[in-house]
């Protein structure tokens, strides 16, 4: 008991004392219990409190982790939401076109919430606990069980990833509405190796049926990565984390842009028709410092195209960006029909992800005092990248001051997508090693440049949106997003290429000479 009284001191209580800053908050608000009030309450009220005693040790998961970060709170109330281990006035309506599942659809009932309230998927049989999670830590896979050996597994605590529950992916049926877990990561390593451990970023177990890694300057510069573009030594040791039951099916790389797509066997058997391209967007759209790398594949009867790109940079070239996107979907490879806008309306499901980099348009003095005080809703209201999405004219960038033709064509495509609602500070620029944003005489305005977008369709439900602060080898910090997609394997026994049922036996050669 005495030890116990100490970690649970007024210090920690109040978040002012002693050597901790961090306030009383989220699962925090358990440890907040005298002395006197846990000798009153039930044997494993003991239990709790060990419960949520955080560790201040430095983080050995990772090679470039040096210091711990606090947990956040996780939970998120209807109209407010709470990020940054602080309460913030964050609205949910950043996303007004977030896809909602009527009784019919796959994902209605029985599946989680794309919101962070972890109580609203909790079966009957587990208890609520202060702090908005709920289960016993005895039960294997109940949420307050996964977010308590989080730290156990080396992985982020303050990422807010989503728990499914379980310890196996769930067997795939051949029907109409088959859910299928996707996790997709983008990352820009600024010319940096990945750290040896990549458990904070993409869990310590798969549990998901599809991984997609999006990376920007993965080992090397864009200048040397314009000679030697190689990422075998990247996709090996991904593989090698995911275990034995994935295989890459695709990689595409594109100087220093790069994207692979691994799937778990027991999917593999629907995976048809993989294909893969890039267009350039760099120097006269043909140098591929900047551009897009894309991986398409149907499974089972649905198509799926995944598109990880690295576009124009600097605050002042939204305009420039916005080009980049027309001309990624444009003028694909993958493209099938030219009557269209675009290759995303070839496929039934499109992410577009990648260092997109669009900036905050304030004052960086501005953007640190919102972000010291925990407002994050007053430096997305001036982010660039979010009026496009809801196809306005870009309050705040050029394109509002100086609207063109060109402008009005990429706003219509920027619409064609959506984004989950952003709960986690900006990643990007971050001085190496540290968690303290650009020191240097640029004094670069920090925002979200790193983005996971996907093409507007009530068949893909986001459950999660977060990044990973504990990695700090390069001065951007890697991001994620969970998805539950529904995809058509019903009845599916193989690709079909005529009316009458017959299978496609036929081979394709290529010479090269």
């Amino acid at each position: 008991q005495p030890h116990q009284e100490q970690e649970v001191g007024a210090g920690d209580i109040e978040g002012g004392g002693g050597d901790d800053p961090r306030p009383c908050c989220g699962i925090g608000a358990v440890a907040a219990v005298t002395h006197e009030q846990r000798q009153k309450e039930q044997p494993h009220q003991e239990q709790e409190a060990v419960e949520v005693d955080w560790a201040d040790d430095d983080d050995a998961s990772s090679s470039t982790s040096h210091a711990f970060s606090p947990r956040p709170p996780l939970e998120e109330e209807a109209g407010s939401a709470k990020c940054a281990s602080r309460p913030l006035s964050l609205p949910l309506t950043v996303n007004s076109s977030a896809p909602s599942f009527s009784d019919a659809s796959p994902l209605a009932s029985g599946s989680p919430s794309p919101a962070g309230d972890l109580n609203q998927t909790l079966p009957n049989e587990y208890s609520r606990l202060p702090g908005g999670l709920g289960g016993s830590p005895d039960i294997p896979g109940s949420p307050i069980a996964e977010q308590r050996s989080v730290e156990e597994r080396g992985e982020d605590p303050n990422s807010k990833r989503h728990f499914w529950g379980g310890t196996e992916l769930p067997q795939l049926q051949r029907s109409a509405g088959q859910v299928v877990r996707v996790f997709c990561g983008v990352w820009n390593l600024h010319g940096k190796p990945a750290p040896a451990d990549l458990t904070p970023w993409l869990g310590s177990k798969p549990t998901h049926h599809i991984y997609v890694i999006g990376t920007c300057e993965c080992e090397r510069s864009i200048e040397k990565s314009m000679i030697w573009k190689d990422k075998k030594r990247f996709e090996t040791q991904v593989l090698n984390h995911l275990g034995d039951d994935f295989r890459l099916i695709r990689s595409h790389n594109m100087s220093a842009v790069h994207v692979m797509v691994l799937v778990q066997k027991a999917l593999g058997a629907f995976i048809w028709d993989i294909k893969s391209a890039q267009v350039a967007t760099g120097i006269g759209n043909f140098i591929g410092n900047k551009g897009g790398v894309q991986v398409g594949f149907n499974i089972g009867r649905t198509s799926v195209l995944f598109i990880n790109a690295h576009l124009a940079a600097h605050a002042n070239k939204m305009h420039e960006r916005t080009k980049n996107l027309t001309r990624i979907l444009a003028d694909s490879p993958l493209r099938r029909l030219k009557t269209n806008t675009g290759v995303h309306e070839d496929y039934d499901r499109v992410f577009f992800m990648g260092d997109l980099n669009p900036r905050v348009g304030a004052a960086r003095a501005e953007v640190d005092e919102w972000l010291a005080a925990g407002h994050l809703d007053k430096c997305l209201a001036h982010d660039q990248l979010m009026p496009l999405l809801h196809g306005n004219a870009g309050v705040g960038t050029e394109e509002s001051l100086s609207p063109s033709p060109a402008s009005s064509e990429c706003i219509s495509l920027w619409g064609d997508f959506t984004e989950h609602t952003i709960c986690f500070p900006p990643t990007y620029k971050f001085d190496t090693h540290t968690d303290m944003y650009d020191t240097s005489k640029k004094q670069r305005v920090p925002s979200w440049t790193d983005r996971i977008l996907w093409k507007q369709d009530p068949k893909v439900r986001p459950m999660a949106y977060g990044s990973v602060t504990t990695m700090r080898c390069s001065d951007h910090k890697p991001i994620f997003a969970q998805f539950e997609v529904s995809v058509d394997l019903e009845s599916w026994n193989g690709p079909v290429v005529d009316g009458n049922g017959d299978r496609d036996k036929s081979s394709n050669v290529c010479s090269i000479q």
